[in-house]
């Protein structure tokens, strides 16, 4: 099987949810600013990634994790991270990256509480401490993927590395949990894909994936079977059919639950109709 064009994780996981949502996305590339939202996620997502990164390495070098000097050091490096970050990267946004500001560093500080303890169980069952910190911190952070066989390509925030094979991990922004289980198909539909490229690119298998929440510091993990990576890889036949066909109908009876916290719901309702001019350019005609 030949595939033409690649496909993202995410894209696959927009299929998953929605197939029109897929077909808009990939008909019209955005291309525009990026939303509060959008900027909220990215914002946690490297805040987060520099946390884990300097635990770390302070952990390794030091084997020392109650050291509250250390600990305040390098949360206030994060923090500093984070303050230039929102400033340089999003100043449109500044304002609701203050909020998210506010509670950023209680939320980093307990978030440490939440490693050391999960450290010491893993010491007190017999691992070392480099074995429990390898554990419990990410083997590699924001590492592309790639499967030239599959045509697909994308970027994991996180990858753990445990005796019985890699934890694939993706951080998520969401402000209910209740947004995240509407969104649990396109969730586990990512990770399963992120699954399928890192067993492939490093040779080890994956059988398990997580979603870390950084607004609450929750972390929900999935078994990734044999017939969930099954599945994803017919979907990815199944949407680059559809990338190249018609407009899929809107979903139907309690699927229409997805519209509502759909961030493409204004296009899909709000236009009659989306279609290809003689010259290859989308054209959109409003509702009259």
């Amino acid at each position: 099987m030949i595939y033409n064009h690649h496909l993202t994780p995410t894209a696959l996981a927009n299929f998953r949810y929605c197939p029109r949502l897929f077909w808009y996305n990939q008909k019209m590339q955005f291309g525009g600013e990026a939303s509060k939202n959008i900027a909220i996620g990215n914002f946690e997502h490297e805040v987060f990634e520099k946390y884990l990164e300097l635990t770390k390495i302070d952990w390794l070098s030091t084997k020392n994790v109650n050291d509250e000097n250390s600990l305040n050091e390098r949360i206030s490096r994060v923090f500093e991270f984070a303050i230039k970050l929102s400033k340089i990267r999003y100043p449109q946004f500044m304002d609701y990256l203050q909020d998210d500001l506010a509670t950023l560093r209680y939320r980093l500080c307990e978030l440490d509480r939440q490693k050391k303890n999960i450290l010491d169980t893993l010491i007190k069952k017999g691992l070392t401490f480099d074995e429990a910190a390898n554990t419990i911190l990410p083997w590699k952070i924001e590492t592309f993927l790639y499967s030239q066989k599959y045509n697909i390509k994308g970027r994991v925030d996180t990858i753990y590395k445990t005796k019985n094979g890699l934890i694939v991990e993706d951080i998520k922004s969401h402000e209910s949990r209740l947004d995240g289980f509407i969104h649990k198909i396109e969730h586990k539909t990512q990770l399963v894909v992120y699954a399928i490229l890192a067993e492939q690119q490093f040779g080890i298998p994956v059988k398990n994936a997580q979603i870390f929440y950084s607004r609450d510091l929750y972390t929900e993990s999935f078994k990734i079977t044999s017939k969930d990576k099954n599945q994803v890889l017919a979907a990815n036949l199944e949407a680059r059919n559809t990338r190249s066909g018609d407009k899929p109908p809107k979903l139907e009876g309690e699927e229409t639950v997805r519209c509502e916290c759909c961030y493409k719901k204004d296009l899909c309702f709000g236009f009659r109709n989306l279609k290809d001019d003689e010259y290859g350019e989308i054209v959109l005609e409003a509702k009259a």
